[in-house]
């Protein structure tokens, strides 16, 4: 067996990985809601979440050793506390402006934000 068909080759493998941040784009879809009023559109944005493998691929990580997982409980911290900031503003503005387009909105940003945030945050702890 080459180095290339092993059997512990991953089948998702890095470039796999990093082509996974192209479906980012389909994130534009979203914009379309400014030109049919349709809430529907709203959960497109959602999909520039996949921005995050562009961050996750650049990681060079063959096996997790302590020092791997350390940083990932770090920047999952983070994300946490971002997360109740997030959620936060958000049920402060959805109590103030009673829209629904607002809900879905804010669903689709606190989403993609969370991922790449992670990505970004891990990328960032393991890079230096």
């Amino acid at each position: 067996m080459d180095k290339k068909s092993g059997p512990h080759r991953s089948p998702f493998g890095k470039s796999a990985r990093w082509y996974g941040g192209f479906l980012g784009f389909l994130g534009i879809n979203g914009f379309r809601y400014f030109s049919t009023a349709e809430p529907k559109w709203l959960f497109w944005f959602a999909y520039f979440a996949f921005f995050a493998y562009f961050w996750i691929a650049r990681l060079r990580i063959t096996i997790p050793d302590e020092r791997y997982l350390e940083n990932s409980r770090l920047a999952l911290a983070f994300v946490g506390q971002l997360a109740l900031m997030e959620m936060a503003v958000l049920i402060v503005l959805s109590t103030l402006l009673p829209y629904q387009e607002l809900y879905i909105l804010g669903i689709a940003i606190v989403w993609t934000s969370l991922l790449v945030s992670y990505a970004v945050k891990l990328y960032h702890l393991e890079e230096r």
